[in-house]
């Protein structure tokens, strides 16, 4: 046996005796898999990444009063035994974050073990405020069936991920949507978290409170002292185990509206509308996303092997058939009649003073679904291009008022060799999907708005992919753009041209001051520079509160 075989074996020997104290410790409230099962379970990815994965460990909820705390301590003698066993875990809550690596760790140069809170589901609702305490296998959907169950009109803080994605681990991440609360860390108010010794954090105002209900630190965000909270939010610095989350209400009003641009030369006063919509009516405008043809065009086509989304012939062939526009503004309004009625009056006059919309449309879900009546009682081969666009709508406007849906899911399967069907929730990692996310800010002038919109689309189609370009407006002063990159995981080229593709955009994009706002675990691992005075404090923390790097190594952590 060569040292290396010595290694392994005496490795192996710790994993199993920790694995052994694990299950002896949690008194049968942990599932453990090896490392075969545990690849097959979490190993799955949109990204073509391959990670070596020693086991799992699912933390099974603890039913009764003292469950939740009971949760905590499984967690916390998990956490304590990997320190003493010098193994490294990471956590994860439903593992569907399809795009940036899925439940895979960032690395795994050393033996690593998944700790999988998916089976977290506790809820707690403080209806009168508006906030609710989630544990992070609490899902988009499973909030959106407890407020309908008990007739609450709250919204849930959906994404495009869809349905089955946790909202803890979304929240954490520093996701966003376009509901009123855009965006989704900022509407956390409160959290727990366990750090490597094991031991608790909580705030200061949790700590001092002496009441059960511990109302204060739930309905206000910054707390006693320096603000902690958001240490535990892109980071690797403890285990988020209990979350507060305020909602936004349903008001009695929601209307979306629909800007259509026909001149691809007028995004530019296109952005100043939509920038000065958000910066005059807070509020009552959401987040606004703006769209170019080809990425609408990918939510009402079927793609097929015989169609190209760069051949620029066939795009306009499409957009004549679909009646597509070359840009389409998504947004909403919210608040009573009157105040949506006042504000949508203010945008279609500000729209009739520019050039740059050709049409505009203002709708509610029942107008909707009185539209959708019309086309029923047509034959089913008339206005087959406007019936496609009505159904996307219809689904894009449950996300905006806070329904879950898989409207946005079925983009990962565009080049995928099977298509997705309605029999189960879709899973872009499971049905093995090709799916990368560059996600960069945008600084908010025209001229670096078209400068990015012509990066993308001149370095996408030189790796064979198609510039699906989404820009959504925070605010007034922040874009954000989302840009799938769509290849088929079976084609080892297609693989690796995407991952240049997407390498030349972080890289190009960087130069021009298009700076990702998350990246994915292969970008964590090659992109973040250990001698930048930003990650070097960061090790800092890291070495300072978990000092043998038990918790997620290498996570937003070089």
């Amino acid at each position: 046996m060569t040292c290396n075989d010595n290694s392994v074996a005496k490795f192996t020997l710790k994993a199993e005796a920790f694995r052994d104290h694990v299950l002896r410790s949690t008194a049968g409230q942990v599932v453990c898999y090896d490392s075969l099962q545990a690849k097959s379970t979490y190993g799955a990815n949109t990204i073509a990444a391959e990670r070596e994965i020693t086991g799992a460990f699912k933390v099974l909820p603890v039913e009764g009063e003292e469950g939740r705390h009971a949760d905590e301590l499984n967690i916390s003698t998990i956490v304590r035994l990997a320190g003493e066993y010098q193994i490294a875990l990471y956590p994860i809550s439903s593992g569907n974050n399809w795009g940036y690596g899925s439940a895979n760790p960032v690395d795994d140069a050393e033996p690593c073990f998944i700790l999988d809170l998916s089976r977290l589901k506790r809820i707690e609702i403080n209806a009168q405020q508006g906030i609710v305490r989630l544990q992070p296998g609490v899902t988009q959907q499973e909030l959106r069936d407890r407020l309908d169950s008990d007739n609450l009109r709250l919204m849930v803080p959906v994404t495009g991920a869809g349905p089955t994605c946790s909202l803890v681990g979304n929240a954490i991440e520093r996701g966003y949507g376009i509901t009123p609360h855009t965006d989704h860390f900022a509407a956390v108010t409160s959290l727990t978290a366990i750090l490597a010794d094991g031991s608790l954090y909580r705030s200061a105002v949790n700590s001092l409170d002496q009441t059960s209900e511990k109302t204060v630190d739930s309905s206000y965000k910054w707390g006693l002292g320096p603000y902690l909270d958001g240490l535990f939010s892109q980071s690797n610095l403890g285990i988020v185990t209990d979350m507060t989350i305020r909602l936004a209400p349903l008001p009695e009003c929601v209307e979306s509206f629909y800007f259509f641009c026909h001149d691809d030369k007028n995004l530019e006063p296109l952005v100043t509308l939509v920038t000065g919509i958000l910066k005059d009516f807070p509020g009552v405008v959401g987040s606004i996303n703006l769209l170019d043809c080809r990425r609408m065009l990918s939510m009402v086509v079927q793609r097929s092997n015989d169609n190209d989304m760069n051949d620029l012939e066939y795009v306009e062939r499409l957009q004549a058939s679909h009646k597509v526009y070359k840009w389409t503004c998504i947004g909403s309004l919210y608040g009573n009649h009157e105040v949506v009625q006042a504000v949508k009056r203010q945008i279609t006059k500000r729209i009739k003073e520019v050039e740059c919309v050709n049409r505009s449309l203002f709708i509610s879900a029942k107008r909707l679904k009185r539209a959708a009546k019309i086309f029923d009682l047509l034959p089913q081969q008339l206005f087959s291009g406007l019936r496609s666009q009505l159904a996307a709508l219809q689904k894009s406007t449950l996300i905006m008022r806070g329904i879950p849906s898989e409207v946005a899911l079925p983009l990962a399967y565009w080049r995928n060799e099977q298509t997705p069907t309605a029999v189960t929730a879709l899973n872009p990692a499971r049905d093995n999907c090709g799916l990368l996310w560059y996600a960069p800010l945008i600084p908010v002038s025209n001229s670096k708005i078209r400068e990015f919109v012509d990066m993308v689309r001149t370095v996408c189609p030189k790796y064979g992919i198609e510039p699906l370009i989404t820009m959504t407006a925070l605010r007034h002063d922040c874009i954000d753009s989302t840009i799938p990159l769509l290849f088929n995981r079976s084609d080892a080229k297609a693989v690796e041209s995407a991952k240049r593709c997407l390498d030349e955009l972080f890289i190009r994009g960087c130069e021009r001051g298009f700076v990702p706002y998350r990246l994915n675990i292969e970008q964590q691992r090659r992109f973040l520079s250990a001698d930048d005075p930003h990650w070097a404090l960061v090790r800092k923390i890291k070495q300072a509160i978990d000092p043998k790097n038990i918790i997620a190594p290498k996570r937003y952590n070089p």
